[in-house]
């Protein structure tokens, strides 16, 4: 496998460990625990309550805001969801538990207007209410989804008193509202996960093309201090010196006369003034003995 290879493969296994990681917490969300842990905790800033709580399938803590207008927030108080469960309500599709507002100062018959604010809510998030007096106790209410700054999001909707969301059912200047954000949590979980799914490889690519980026730079300030390095200058061997030929030892014409007199006379005395015939030997007594005596010994050898 080359090294163009590595990086794409490096890249799936990352992706496919976190989307093995995260997707476990989505399932958890959508199996498990249906609502937020610990209850929210309610702080009141003059006319304005707000409930800090964590959510399921996150681990910090979001805030929602209520504020009344047209009438006076007297308290807000989490309301478990189990006592509003019915048929065809699923406590998924809810961002947080419940809430019991309690309005007062109102006009007899009159509306006011709730106001729920919150970074936590999206688009599509919507006001539901219960009341167990009605037969059909959920109702939609007529949100208004507003954006604010820093991502918030405004809920708005017009409470009658004496009307259907009113839980007391009588136009006596006093709402008990029971309600509660609504959003689709599978558009919600399906949604989370897609963008943590796709979230991974953007930050790979983003991983990548710094590594990449990053080699490039040094390469190029490796090469710069490459060149500005002086490159030593080679060091010319000294230059041999001739050799003279040495000088023969000069003979005089005398020498030289004599030496080739001496030469001639000594060939000239080894050489013997007749050949020799040696093809055929003398027959004296002394050759006729030698060779008498050469059989005797041949005989002496061979004859055993």
């Amino acid at each position: 496998m080359n090294a163009k290879c590595k990086v794409p493969m490096q890249s799936w296994i990352m992706a496919i460990f976190f989307a093995l990681v995260l997707l476990p917490q989505t399932l958890w969300a959508a199996f498990g625990e249906d609502l937020e842990k610990p209850k929210p905790e309610f702080t009141r800033e003059q006319d304005k309550i707000t409930a800090k709580f964590i959510p399921r399938a996150k681990s910090t803590s979001v805030t929602i805001a209520f504020e009344v207008l047209g009438g006076k927030l007297k308290d807000v108080t989490p309301v478990d969801f189990a006592t509003a469960n019915r048929p065809g309500i699923d406590s998924k599709d809810f961002r947080s538990e419940l809430y019991m507002l309690e309005i007062t100062d109102v006009k007899p018959g009159a509306e006011v207007s709730v106001s729920m604010s919150s970074s936590f809510f999206s688009s599509s998030t919507e006001i539901w209410g219960f009341n167990e007096k009605l037969k059909d106790s959920w109702m939609k209410g007529d949100t208004e989804n507003l954006p604010l700054a820093d991502r918030v999001r405004q809920l708005v909707f017009q409470v009658k008193d004496g009307g259907a969301f009113d839980g007391d059912g009588a136009a006596d200047g006093k709402i008990v509202l029971v309600c509660g954000p609504k959003d689709s949590f599978w558009g919600y979980a399906i949604g989370t996960l897609f963008i943590r799914f796709f979230g991974i490889f953007i930050v790979l690519g983003v991983l990548m093309a710094g590594m990449i980026f990053s080699g490039k730079f040094f390469q190029s300030l490796e090469a710069r201090q490459l060149k500005t390095v002086a490159k030593p200058e080679p060091v010319m061997p000294a230059a041999a010196k001739p050799v003279e030929p040495e000088k023969e030892d000069e003979i005089s014409p005398e020498i030289a006369a004599a030496i080739s007199a001496a030469l001639h006379a000594h060939f000239t005395a080894a050489q013997s003034s007749e050949p020799l015939d040696l093809s055929q030997s003398l027959l004296t007594g002394w050759t006729q003995h030698g060779r008498q005596q050469i059989m005797t010994d041949r005989f002496k050898t061979f004859n055993r």
